[in-house]
């Protein structure tokens, strides 16, 4: 199934490139993940350059993908990363919206760790989403501000007496509404954001949560992120690492913990088990695309690995005396230039999941 998959993946890269002005390509894949069962994902990236008159900006980028998974689950996915007027603005936007049975574990480690998977204590079905658009204005270089947006929500429509029985679900109930605003600063010098080879990112953002903009809770979240990117050896040969750390304070609802074991870090675990109001995820990984010449299918091949370590805590400091490792590998296909579409397989402590998406994790 997966050697079906990366060939359809790479015919698709090659008619991407045999055909210079293509800028939307569809993709259909399987994947896996604890919470969702066996999914398939279908969608498409289109890619176009937001100023015709700086031929060098980096290309915008808009990605949709819908799934629908054997436990039942729906699924819908976007991500928008535009940059126009020869860089000085950016835009960026994520929107998904999910309807699926899924388990809930409390809060904190041991409750991840230690609470049985099953009907009686943990099961639920709810529906989330959430839209966070973000517009950046180039203060100088590659220092940005932002100015940021969330709406996001929680409606769980059944759950089990376990679930029922748990503190911090009791303190927020059933349904959960998130508005709020915020600021990020960013320094960035990657040479493609949404594909770095090169370069770094640090960025900081304070998101700030109130009845006053329709919330149901006061709350507010700081996030903190580093990220760089060295080439080694060929073009497409990176090795990147990732360490990223986030706080919320206040009444923060249990659907808005932050979260260690996500598809967008560790890939290697159930999303959503873990949760605290600290979380801390460090990663290092390598990506190598194959060195092949440009005018060549397996140009378009490529593969990455990773290992990485989570960490969550109840105060501002992460805790260390226990923490989640992750290490995987995955397949990388080039659709269009460096825009790709991966498929990651994580292992874990006690767990494991596989993963099918658009672009990097980070």
């Amino acid at each position: 199934m997966i050697r079906g998959s990366a060939l359809l993946l790479l015919l698709l890269a090659r008619l991407a490139e045999a055909q210079a002005d293509v800028s939307v390509v569809p993709v259909v894949a399987p994947a896996y993940t604890p919470e969702l069962g066996f999914l398939i994902a279908a969608g498409g990236v289109m890619t176009w350059n937001g100023d015709v008159r700086t031929p060098t900006l980096p290309r915008s980028t808009l990605t949709l993908t819908a799934g629908a998974s054997t436990v039942g689950a729906v699924l819908l996915q976007s991500r928008l990363n535009a940059f126009v007027l020869n860089d000085a603005v950016r835009f960026t936007t994520l929107v998904d919206v999910r309807d699926q049975p899924d388990h809930y574990f409390g809060v904190g480690l041991r409750n991840g760790l230690t609470r049985p998977l099953g009907a009686e204590t943990t099961a639920l079905r709810r529906t989330w989403w959430t839209a966070e658009p973000t517009v950046f204005r180039q203060l100088t270089g590659p220092l940005y501000l932002g100015a940021a947006m969330q709406l996001s929500g929680t409606l769980v429509r059944e759950h089990s007496d376990g679930v029922a029985g748990d503190v911090a679900f009791q303190r927020h109930g059933a349904a959960v509404i998130n508005t709020g605003v915020g600021l990020t600063l960013q320094l960035d010098t990657r040479d493609v954001p949404i594909n770095a080879w090169r370069g770094v990112l640090l960025s900081g953002t304070f998101m700030g949560f109130g009845r006053a903009l329709g919330a149901n809770t006061e709350w507010y979240a700081v996030t903190l992120d580093y990220r760089q990117y060295v080439q080694l050896g060929w073009p497409g040969s990176t090795l990147a690492w990732q360490v990223k750390y986030r706080a919320a304070f206040g009444d923060v609802p249990w659907s808005e913990l932050s979260q260690v074991g996500t598809p967008f870090d560790l890939r290697a675990y159930r999303w959503g088990q873990y949760r605290e109001r600290t979380g801390l995820t460090a990663l290092v990984e390598y990506r190598a695309m194959l060195p092949f010449p440009s005018t060549s299918l397996w140009s378009h091949l490529g593969a990455a690995a990773w290992v990485g370590v989570g960490a969550l805590s109840s105060t501002a400091l992460p805790d260390f005396t226990s923490v989640l490792p992750s290490l995987g590998v995955g397949l990388r296909v080039e659709l269009i230039r460096r825009v790709t579409v991966r498929l990651d397989f994580g292992f874990g402590r006690e767990s494991r999941a596989v993963y099918f998406n658009f672009l990097e994790a980070f």
